[in-house]
């Protein structure tokens, strides 16, 4: 049994005037906090509750944890992500998932791409737009797509990302930079389909079912993009094909593209790999997220690990094990489950 700090960011109060419609969106709500801490206390683990914000030094300071459950998505700044494990590695304490160089890479989508380019794993050709007077975008054919270059969870990303022509970008530059306050992603669209892969492990890690997001089942005037929108109002299985229908041979390279992703951005415990099929057929990463929605019955992650056999408690146990057996604390771990895999 292990004392585990839960950390997390709360969702506020609704967005003022001028700002985002979707600020927050990636924080979490006291449902998905009380679940996952029930998780844990089910398999005998003490649970300390702790609010990833300004004054969390000091509660990390008088409370005595052997491992922290890190849920925080951070308050403020591009890197926000890596500040709360920043913190708890000053302090000497270990945490699940990820470490601040992949945290802060994977939420900056445009110098994560060039890592993948380095690594020769397939991504849309792009740029990054900081002014709406200076669109150059030579040497790419419409559509695009643009979305913030510092944000997750799909957060600025609607069926205006899809761009027809040079004023439909321009205008949704515009917006973007003018509502967000940070440079804008444009990128190559991919017309094929759209898969997400959940990874749990480390060694030898475990690939959940591949999910394939059906566009089918939406609006026909919502364009074939994975939207907050999207996200917020069709969380229904129809809209989520898992396992996705399709041959053994695409699942293999969708899986294997995945993987070589979560090694090649160094993640850690648990990953979530977005997908989609270029015009060639071939899976192209599009973004990777290392601090994957934990919600039960609607975030993508604990959707593809149910289709995968694992229930919601044993996959908070397992991500936990995953850590617990990498900074050597075996002797702490309850699951049985990830003893293979961690």
């Amino acid at each position: 049994m292990a004392v585990v700090g839960v950390m997390y960011n709360l969702k506020g109060a609704p967005p003022e005037e001028g700002e985002p419609p979707d600020l927050g969106a990636e924080l979490d709500s006291e449902s998905t906090v009380a679940a996952v801490a029930s998780a844990l206390r089910a398999h005998g683990h003490e649970v300390q509750l702790i609010e990833g914000n300004d004054t969390a030094y000091l509660k990390l300071l008088s409370n005595r944890l052997d491992i922290v459950f890190n849920m925080c998505e951070g308050l403020r700044g591009e890197s926000r992500e890596s500040h709360i494990p920043s913190m708890l590695e000053m302090l000497g304490i270990p945490y699940t998932g990820s470490g601040v160089l992949t945290l802060a890479l994977t939420l900056d989508k445009p110098l994560s791409k060039k890592v993948l380019s380095y690594h020769g794993i397939p991504t849309p050709g792009f740029r990054v737009l900081t002014s709406g007077d200076e669109i150059d975008v030579a040497g790419m054919e419409f559509p695009l797509f643009v979305k913030p270059a510092h944000e997750g969870s799909s957060i600025g990303v609607s069926s205006n990302s899809y761009c027809r022509d040079m004023n439909e970008l321009r205008s949704e530059t515009e917006r973007l930079l003018t509502l967000y306050r940070q440079p804008v992603l444009v990128e190559e669209y991919l017309p094929g389909r759209e898969f997400t892969v959940g990874i749990l492990g480390n060694k030898n890690p475990v690939i959940f079912p591949v999910l394939e997001i059906n566009f089918d089942a939406i609006p026909v005037d919502h364009a074939r993009v994975y939207s907050r929108q999207f996200k917020a109002d069709w969380s229904d299985d129809v809209y989520y094909m898992c396992p996705a229908p399709i041959p053994e041979d695409l699942e293999a390279l969708v899986t294997e593209t995945a993987l070589r992703t979560y090694r090649a951005l160094d993640c850690r415990d648990l990953a979530r790999v977005d997908l989609r099929l270029d015009r060639d057929g071939v899976p192209n990463v599009m973004e990777v997220n290392p601090l994957p929605g934990l919600s039960p019955g609607f975030s993508d992650y604990p959707r593809i690990a149910e289709k995968g056999g694992w229930s919601y408690t044993d996959l908070i146990n397992g991500i936990l094990a995953c850590a617990l057996r990498r900074h050597k604390m075996e002797h702490l771990i309850t699951s049985s489950l990830v003893r293979q895999i961690a």
